[in-house]
């Protein structure tokens, strides 16, 4: 669904219920030359404000943005969706923190390891002196 249908979708529920753009911008509290911005798709603002131009027009957000009503199999389905993104998303920052923490620690032993050779380098060479003396 583009925007020129979402924005077609709200003009013609704000019309059905004989609102004017005026009376929509008086009611989100911004000005008419704002609202008008919105509704003919001049400013990237729709995002912003769509949960409250859907709560004016007695719509929900999928309502506007799909033209209609949507099943409610479908809410299940966009339901569960959105709980499986916000379940990736978490394994993956779980995943990243971990990532973070084992390449903290192997820097870590690799900066032990780097002083453990120059201690045995610096043996090696004191036995090489005392051999020679």
């Amino acid at each position: 669904m583009d925007n020129s249908s979402v924005k077609k979708n709200i003009t013609a529920a704000r019309k059905s219920l004989g609102l004017t753009q005026q009376k929509m911008a008086e009611k989100m509290g911004i000005s008419r030359n704002a609202y008008r911005r919105i509704e003919s798709g001049e400013t990237a603002l729709l995002n912003d404000y769509l949960l409250r131009i859907a709560s004016i027009l007695d719509k929900t957000p999928a309502e506007l943005v799909l033209g209609y009503v949507p099943h409610e199999s479908e809410d299940k389905t966009l339901d569960e969706m959105r709980v499986k993104y916000l379940n990736e998303k978490e394994e993956k920052e779980r995943t990243s923190r971990e990532m973070e923490q084992t390449i903290r620690s192997m820097e870590n032993r690799i900066a032990l390891l780097e002083d453990l050779v120059k201690t045995k380098d610096e043996i090696i060479s004191m036995l090489k002196k005392e051999k020679q003396e």
